[in-house]
């Protein structure tokens, strides 16, 4: 007896899909080959093939980016251990779809605004930084975050231990000297 693939699955596949083959491998022929089901399958549980990328994204922003805020307890260096524990092969996979498809772009503009909004307040809450600067630094740190993916995708555990670690030795040398110190 064949066990019914839930909505969950599927879009646990596609995270996986995106991460191994990149956009190509939520394509539906694709997805369904490598889970060994049918289109109908996969229609039983979606409208049509953008409605799961749109389900894919809502799902990857929960997993990703909801459940790690979440996690955090707003603490910086909580942040910091369940960022690096996430598959970095999926955010660059999701970077790579949003430039090929205007809606995935759109969304990922969206849940890196979510992203940036959270590091700013963890920045603002320390109080050694006006709005502005907490903004400006929480860019700066995603930036960093992003680019550091895409440069060691294959080490970025240890690459962003060793960026984090400069980073926060930058930004205390940074606000010693704003405070005259």
């Amino acid at each position: 007896m064949t066990v019914r693939f839930s909505k969950d699955d599927w879009l646990k596949a596609g995270l996986a899909q995106l991460a191994n083959l990149g956009p190509d491998g939520v394509k539906l022929a694709n997805l369904c080959k490598a889970q060994g089901r049918t289109t109908g399958a996969f229609y039983f549980h979606f409208r049509d093939h953008a409605a799961f990328i749109s389900d894919l994204i809502a799902y990857w922003e929960k997993t990703c980016t909801d459940d790690v805020i979440a996690g955090s307890g707003a603490q910086a260096e909580q942040l910091n251990l369940l960022v690096v524990d996430l598959d970095h092969r999926i955010e660059v996979a999701m970077r790579q779809f949003g430039y090929q498809n205007r809606m995935v772009g759109a969304k990922l503009a969206a849940i890196d605004g979510k992203r940036i909004d959270f590091l700013t307040s963890l920045h603002a809450q320390s109080g050694a930084l006006g709005a502005v600067s907490a903004r400006d630094l929480a860019e700066l740190e995603y930036a960093v975050f992003v680019g550091s993916q895409m440069i060691w995708q294959n080490d970025l555990p240890v690459q962003g231990k060793k960026l984090g670690a400069a980073f926060d030795s930058l930004l205390a040398a940074y606000l010693k000297r704003t405070r005259g110190e």
